[in-house]
């Protein structure tokens, strides 16, 4: 096993999360869509279904097209919000990371400038809990695919996820105990 950085570990978290947001973004977009084609499918039956007086075939499909199209209206408004939340996160994700390298490289820095090892040695005392915070940050990632299959209709989970959840406790007590032995 390779050992990380902890900017390694913190640029792994901001990804997990950056990966979550995209995830309820999708969820979010996917959740409108399906509100707005059942709202289109209902209001259809309802006008089929119904014998209205004075209301021809030509009027009910005339009413079902300008439904549609307002929907449609109303749909693109809320898919252009998402897109446009998808794009701040890729933003919020490109400054948060580039921030996490340019703090790690000036370390580095400093490190050889003063010849020292008082920020890594003080980075790698903080490892359990950087380790844990991407532990949890897979588990936000593992219910924010739960969540969008869900929106999507979809129930199924990826085995790869499955796997990070039943190793996550494991991961959590070992980060716990070096923890513990660091400060002992």
């Amino acid at each position: 096993m390779s050992t990380q950085s902890l900017s390694s570990v913190a640029l792994g978290v901001v990804g997990q999360y950056n990966q979550a947001g995209k995830l309820l973004v999708g969820a979010y977009r996917t959740g409108v869509q399906r509100v707005v084609n059942g709202a289109n499918a209902r209001y259809a039956a309802f006008l089929n279904a119904r014998s209205l007086p004075l209301v021809t075939e030509a009027v009910k499909t005339s009413l079902i097209d300008t439904q549609t199209q307002l929907a449609g209206f109303v749909e693109s408004g809320f898919v252009g919000g998402a897109d446009r939340a998808d794009q701040a996160i890729d933003l919020l994700t490109g400054g948060v990371k580039g921030g996490i390298k340019r703090i790690a490289n000036t370390a580095r820095r400093v490190e050889t400038a003063f010849d020292t090892t008082a920020i890594s040695t003080a980075g790698s005392l903080s490892m359990p809990v950087a380790q844990v915070s991407l532990v949890i940050a897979h588990r936000v990632v593992a219910g924010s695919k739960r969540l969008s299959a869900r929106a999507s209709g979809v129930e199924a989970i990826e085995a790869d996820v499955v796997e990070k959840i039943a190793a996550a406790p494991r991961v959590v007590k070992k980060a716990m105990r070096r923890a513990v032995k660091t400060r002992a």
